[in-house]
């Protein structure tokens, strides 16, 4: 193993770090994301002892990377539900608004799970 991959190793071992940091601690700032954004560069220098310098980079790259996947989560599946099972709606919950999709353009797991989300309610 050559330095470069060792250095790339050691990055992407603390970054991983950093987002599982930020992940645990964010229910706690959600007013002032500023304070969590610090006390992640403060636990990788103090508990991992990674170097001053390359800590507020690891820790920009995984607040990075934890948005892009929050942001994933702002749309769902409205199952359309009697007559019509060929119709699904994508719900953009950011934006409240609703998109119709004919169900066979999804993928075949999602409609997979879709029998499962629809059960009928016991009479």
């Amino acid at each position: 193993m050559n330095l470069d991959q060792q250095t790339h190793d050691y990055r992407s071992s603390m970054q991983h770090a950093a987002f599982a940091y930020l992940q645990r601690h964010e229910a706690e700032h959600l007013v002032d994301s500023d304070l969590l954004f610090d006390r992640c560069i403060r636990h990788l220098t103090l508990a991992l002892e990674v170097p001053v310098f390359m800590a507020p980079k690891l820790v920009h790259n995984a607040w990075t990377e934890l948005q892009v996947i929050k942001k994933r989560r702002w749309i769902g599946i409205d199952w359309a539900s009697g007559t019509d099972s060929t119709r699904v709606h994508l719900v953009d919950v950011l934006a409240d608004q609703r998109f119709p999709v004919p169900a066979r353009f999804l993928p075949q797991k999602l409609l997979d799970q879709r029998s499962t989300v629809h059960k009928p309610h016991p009479q």
